[in-house]
């Protein structure tokens, strides 16, 4: 059916649903007052007459100034297709428009249509000026013809055609439209059917123009918030967290569109565009761009693990934003194994699912449904070839009842709370899936002598009451005295006021709500309880701070240190000891900071700011400092000390795990198993991640690029995804102060991770340099260890370094972690025996290696350091890590492979040359040869020149200075 305007002057198309068009026309009643361009729906889609009438179900909500709808995903190779002028257009169609503006319009088609106008100032400022008057003319409501109808004619037929363009291109094409545009995935063979799409409504409306701009790239997070992305330069930003305007806004209170230019503060603007594009460049580099190592990026799942604080604003800050795998299906009767006699049961089921393609997020098989039906499901790998070469008219977004299995044993009440729940769920089509599901219980109670009216009755009741049964548990269990539920987690208070996700004291509790029948099967109901509590109306938040037997001590907005009553607060941890400022007069607080400064005798300072993080994991001074602790020292340095001491005030009595080491000592694993990120959730107690000896369980300490690349994220207080035992995977928060305690430095294969790691040095071990008192009497360590006030004097140092750290400014605390006071340098990252290595043979900055063939260093390294298994790959990474570039090199005549260069070619290739023509040495040689001996000499001769290139490439600073190695 073509375009038409009915009797009340709108616009109507043959997708324009029955009910919007009555909606339309009460709202063009003059006596209507109403704000709404719908009565409040039960349900939001279209009803059906009967089971075997099929009509697409729409996800649009139909306001009174368009159709506005999203679907919160990260998406590559997308569409923007905007309609020009829309309402104008709709209103010149219409013949609303006076002749005063019906002239204007008629201007700016005559503008917009001469060549390369954009080119001219004048003529862009006069259509600029003509639209403006045009949308304010029509965005008006009390236009001289009637209040409401100028505008709502033209609003409510704009409308129509907008969603006549969205099904035109496939509603499951569609990822956003804002009223007069929309964007959509790119179909094959796009640019044809773009000129068709418009000669097909050019034909009905001869004055629409479009616009059309190909993506790479778009971040969906509402109908109004949105990014597209080609590059850093070319982007269009439409989110209300970096967009210009409401920077501009936030930074002055007033809207840049309402501003006259003459008012507008260039330098805010200034401000905005730079945050604008330094966040889009963020965005892009984090999600799109290719990791270090040159490897394609990482998938999409991974990346949400590991991006910036920036993406939550930009609305990524879960997983199930992503578009997620689609299995494409289509059911039919089993005819070779069917066993159901009753023809209209079959004929039931063949017209249900006749023409139609179903979509499922997971896999699906053959079955023998409800009806005891065979059903045969077959897969659809291609779905656009499927849709060309079929009669298929439907995708139906969900999966019908009628093809549902029933449990053994299973009653069919239970069955249908499945059912009703699953429905709920989806959110697709709900009425008519209902609908179905009636149908379908009345046949199954024809077929098993059942009382179908009781059934009927039973499920009306199911599906009117607000929540299921098992959502009125989730209220009894939220509304609890003694439960919170926050990010989705279920927490119970324990016998010590502390809330806790362990598992068996949600179990206790738990259990309380459930009948006799439930607990014999509660592992299930469980479940169901806990996902029914992700809801958004069941969400808390704990206060910041610590709870003693005595105490709920924290640091106010002041940062000022406060101690009150411990029944007055939720908050996050309990510790065992009580803030006490007196102990500063005790010899035990004279012993720890004797301990710590032995510890740390370079880097107390930033050794006890590092304690001082602990409180301040929920601020923002994590995300901005964005660094972890190396604690790197001799064996026996009393680096597990600290930890034991740490774990002794803020661990209960008997429990399992502890909440200052991580779950598993493997940093890797730590970050990158779902299940260990499970349980080192801060909901669990967790205070900090520290990990003891890393490499002592390794062939070799690497941190790999994955798990660094989550570890950015972590320090930044991003959520990753947890795979919980018994639950579906979810967001988990988990410390951002990570201390990782090892005797030789990890090597980080990524450079990003790297450059946040900060060295804190111990030198020597406590038998070295034992601790002592104020007397300089020797301390047994064990005595240390075990003394209370041991404990509550670091809590005091805890509480007062994390005061200090909220009072300094942003450069003071930036000061303390900056890496010239870090114990890293370059060869800090590398394997303790090639750091030695390079020491032994006299190499002492990068010059000395340029032009050597790897794989000959290789070799040498092996022998002289005794490393029969070395990874030669692992050695290489190593040497690209202190800045080094691997180059096939032509040269004399012969190719090599690998060769160690620097960043500037003509250095690298000057001194090839010169070590050839000198000294007769080659890149695969690693030393000059005595013409009268044939004696090879030391590595030592690579220094060659190094003087004199150092003075002719000045640019190159950094090739020429000097190693600090470690002592």
């Amino acid at each position: 059916m073509k375009m038409l305007i009915d009797d009340t002057g709108i616009m109507t198309f043959s997708t324009t649903p029955f009910y919007l068009i009555e909606a339309e026309r009460l709202h063009l009643n003059k006596a209507f007052s109403g704000n709404k361009l719908l009565l409040e729906q039960k349900n939001d889609e279209l009803i059906v007459t009967s089971a075997f009438e099929h009509m697409v179900k729409t996800s649009f909500n139909f306001t009174n100034n368009g159709i506005y709808s999203a679907t919160k995903t990260i998406i590559d190779d997308v569409v923007q297709i905007d309609v020009h002028s829309m309402l104008p257009t709709f209103a010149y169609k219409l013949g609303l428009l006076n002749s005063y503006y019906k002239k204007l319009f008629d201007r700016k088609q005559q503008i917009e249509a001469m060549p390369n106008y954009q080119n001219n100032t004048e003529l862009v400022r006069e259509r600029n000026e003509i639209k403006l008057k045009l949308n304010l003319y029509c965005s008006t409501n009390d236009s001289g013809q009637g209040r409401y109808v100028n505008r709502l004619l033209a609003v409510y037929s704009s409308m129509n055609f907008m969603f006549d363009v969205l099904n035109y291109w496939g509603m499951s094409n569609i990822v956003n439209c804002l009223n007069d545009g929309f964007i959509m995935r790119v179909p094959r063979d796009f640019e044809n059917q773009y000129l068709k799409f418009k000669d097909h409504y050019q034909a009905e409306i001869d004055n629409l123009t479009f616009s059309m701009k190909r993506w790479q790239h778009a971040i969906i997070k509402s109908p109004q918030e949105y990014i597209l992305i080609n590059s850093e330069e070319d982007y269009k930003c439409r989110n209300h967290n970096f967009d210009v305007n409401s920077v501009y806004q936030s930074k002055t209170g007033k809207s840049l569109r309402k501003l006259k230019p003459k008012d507008v503060d260039q330098g805010i603007v200034e401000l905005a565009q730079a945050k604008e594009r330094r966040s889009i460049k963020m965005l892009n580099n984090y999600l799109f761009k290719e990791g270090i190592d040159g490897v394609d990026p990482v998938d999409q799942a991974e990346k949400l693990n590991n991006i910036k604080q920036i993406l939550a604003k930009a609305g990524v800050y879960d997983a199930q934003y992503l578009i997620e795998r689609k299995y494409y299906y289509y059911f039919t009767l089993d005819e070779e194994n069917n066993t159901q006699g009753e023809d209209y049961v079959n004929r039931f089921t063949q017209e249900l699912l006749r023409n139609q393609v179903f979509i499922s997020g997971c896999k699906l098989k053959d079955r023998i449904n409800v009806l005891d039906q065979a059903i045969k499901t077959t897969e659809i790998k291609d779905i656009d070839d499927y849709l060309e070469n079929t009669n298929a008219s439907v995708i139906c977004n969900y999966i019908p009842s009628v093809v549902d299995l029933i449990g053994e044993g299973q009653s069919i009440e239970d069955w249908m709370k499945y059912e009703v729940q699953r429905i709920r769920n989806s959110n697709v089509e709900q009425t008519y899936q209902f609908n179905l599901l009636a149908l379908v219980i009345q046949i199954w109670a024809k077929l098993h002598h059942g009382n179908a009216n009781q059934l009927g009755n039973y499920l009306t009741k199911l599906w009117q009451g607000k929540y299921l049964d098992q959502l009125d548990l989730a209220d009894h269990i939220y509304n609890a005295p003694n439960t919170l539920v926050v990010d989705g987690r279920l927490l119970v208070k324990d016998e010590r006021g502390i809330y806790s996700t362990k598992e068996s004291v949600v179990n206790h509790l738990l259990k309380k709500y459930f009948t006799k029948k439930e607990k014999q099967q509660f592992k299930n109901n469980k479940n169901n309880v806990l996902a029914l509590l992700a809801d958004e109306k069941y969400q808390d938040q704990l206060g910041d701070g610590f709870q003693s037997d005595h105490q709920a001590i924290f640091l106010d907005q002041n940062a000022e240190i406060r101690t009150d009553s411990p029944f007055k607060y939720q908050l996050n941890h309990h510790v065992n000891v009580d803030y006490d400022p007196t102990i500063v007069n005790s010899s035990e607080y004279f012993q720890l900071n004797y301990f710590l400064k032995h510890l740390a005798p370079k880097g107390l300072k930033q050794l006890k700011a590092m304690l001082g993080l602990i409180p301040l994991q929920y601020t923002d001074i994590m995300s901005e400092l964005r660094v972890f602790i190396v604690l790197k020292g001799k064996s026996g340095a009393g680096k597990s000390t600290l930890a034991v001491l740490l774990e002794k005030f803020f661990n209960d009595e008997g429990q399992s795990g502890s909440n200052i080491r991580s779950n598993t000592q493997n940093v890797n694993q730590a970050f990158i198993n779902g299940r260990y990120i499970a349980l080192n959730d801060v909901k669990n107690g967790k205070v900090m991640l520290w990990f003891d000896d890393f490499q002592a369980n390794e062939k070799r300490n690497v941190i790999t690029a994955n798990a660094g690349t989550v570890i950015n994220g972590v320090i930044s207080e991003m959520a990753v995804t947890a795979s919980a035992k018994y639950e579906a995977d979810h967001p988990v928060t988990l410390p951002s102060l990570i201390v990782i305690a090892t005797n030789a430095m990890p090597q980080v294969t990524q450079e990003g991770t790297a450059a946040r790691m900060f060295v804190i040095n111990s030198p020597k071990s406590l038998r070295e340099d034992p601790i002592k008192d104020e007397q300089g009497r020797v301390v047994n360590v064990s005595d240390f260890i075990n003394n209370p006030k041991v404990w509550q004097a670091l809590f005091y140092i805890i509480m007062q370094e994390a005061s200090k750290l909220l009072k300094m400014s942003d450069k003071e605390r930036q000061k303390i972690f900056n890496h010239k006071y870090s114990a890293a340098t370059k060869l800090a990252a590398l394997n303790d025996s090639l750091e030695l290595f390079l020491e032994n043979e006299g190499i002492t900055s990068l010059y000395d290696l340029v032009g050597i063939q790897a794989n000959r260093l290789f070799n040498v390294y092996k022998d002289k350091m005794k490393q029969p298994s070395a990874s030669y790959r692992a050695f290489t990474e190593q040497l690209e890590m202190l800045g080094f570039v691997m180059k096939r090199k032509h040269f004399n005549g012969k190719n090599y492979q690998k060769v160690i260069c620097v960043k500037n070619d003509k250095l690298a290739q000057e001194k090839i040359k010169a070590m050839f023509n000198d000294l007769h040495v080659t890149p695969d040689r690693l030393g000059s040869v005595d013409r009268t001996t044939g004696e090879i000499t030391t590595l030592k001769t690579w220094r060659y020149k190094y003087d004199e290139f150092k003075k002719k490439y000045p640019q190159s600073s950094a090739v020429f200075t000097p190693f600090e190695f470690n002592n």
